[in-house]
């Protein structure tokens, strides 16, 4: 739930011209421009190496932590 939780975790930024929707903890994998100069818009920026990175960091401090706190509790 942990690893769902932070890749879906989305930020809005807004500039005079541009509003974005960002994705992704700790690297941003996904971008969704909602509103331009010229008006709404609906762009989705995907970058598949952030996604994967970000899901192995999860996935791995998903498995690490419970190691190390199970070896912690039992010295």
């Amino acid at each position: 739930m942990l690893t769902v939780a932070a890749l879906t975790y989305g930020w809005m930024t807004s500039y005079p011209d541009n509003v974005n929707m960002s994705y992704g903890l700790p690297l941003t994998w996904g971008v969704h421009q909602l509103i331009t100069i010229a008006g709404p818009v609906d762009t989705w920026r995907v970058d598949m190496s952030a996604l994967l990175i970000d899901l192995v960091v999860w996935v791995a401090l998903l498995i690490v932590v419970p190691m190390y706190v199970g070896k912690a509790k039992g010295a």
